[in-house]
């Protein structure tokens, strides 16, 4: 098996401080909190620099349980394809130092993301296949379930208390299978300069990526942890909505957590 993050293995280093992290994922971004305590050793220098390998270290962990899609995370595609672990490698040199500072306590803060998508050397632009081949969306089973005219700018999903996880690429599907919003459908350009998916914990806030006037869907049940399954019905909802704007090939899709 190939080595996973070699990158790592020059950054941990063992001290006595008090080291602590604190960690968030949304849809655009990963970031870590790296906290070191002073301990015997009051030297600011190196309790700043300890928060900063504390945050890089525990980020880039967390890094390889992403889910890349219901199938895969971010470690088995580096464990399958070393050009993936190599440009994984490249984007966590690539994190990048939010905010650092000392709090009254005397402890050091350093705060570093990792962005998911839309900067050179993301974590989708690392680990999603470059070559795949852009098939179209499919056609609506039922037609005129739109009962109104508006036009639609993107759909807001809600899958709240299904226990939905946070993946790269993850697929919407019907009860029957069929696939309304995956991957093939986007491609890598897309995928990488806007991201697939925004999630949210509201579905009033945090869902400006589905536009000014979004479809609002309930997921019927969450499948392999990250896809969301939907009623036939909703299924060519959208299909059908997204022939006048074709919303879904710019990403505007928001899933509620």
């Amino acid at each position: 098996m190939r080595k996973f993050f070699q990158i790592l293995l020059a950054a941990i280093i063992l001290v006595t401080f008090f080291p602590a992290s604190a960690y968030e994922m949304n849809g655009d971004y990963i970031e870590y909190e790296g906290i070191a305590y002073p301990g015997k050793e009051k030297d600011p220098n190196r309790l700043q620099r300890m928060a900063q390998l504390i945050a890089y270290q525990k980020l880039a962990e967390q890094v390889s349980e992403v889910n890349v899609d219901s199938t895969s995370t971010v470690k088995n595609v580096c464990e399958l394809d070393e050009t993936a672990n190599f440009r994984v490698q490249a984007a966590l040199r690539n994190m990048r130092y939010v905010k650092e500072f000392r709090d009254r306590d005397g402890s050091f803060h350093a705060i570093i993301r990792l962005y998911i998508h839309g900067v050179p050397n993301s974590l989708a632009s690392a680990v999603l296949n470059q070559n795949v081949q852009i098939e179209d969306f499919p056609e609506p089973i039922y037609v005129n379930v739109v009962s109104d005219t508006t036009t639609y700018s993107g759909v807001i999903i809600d899958c709240r208390g299904q226990n939905l996880s946070q993946a790269i690429a993850p697929s919407i599907k019907a009860v029957d299978g069929m696939e309304v919003y995956a991957y093939k459908n986007v491609g890598y350009q897309a995928a990488v300069t806007n991201g697939m998916i925004g999630y949210s914990t509201s579905v009033d806030s945090g869902v400006e990526r589905a536009g000014s006037s979004p479809l609002r869907i309930k997921a019927v049940k969450i499948s392999g942890g990250c896809d969301v399954v939907i009623s036939a019905e909703d299924a060519s909802k959208i299909l059908e909505a997204n022939k006048s704007t074709n919303f879904l090939s710019n990403c505007a899709v928001v899933l509620v957590r």
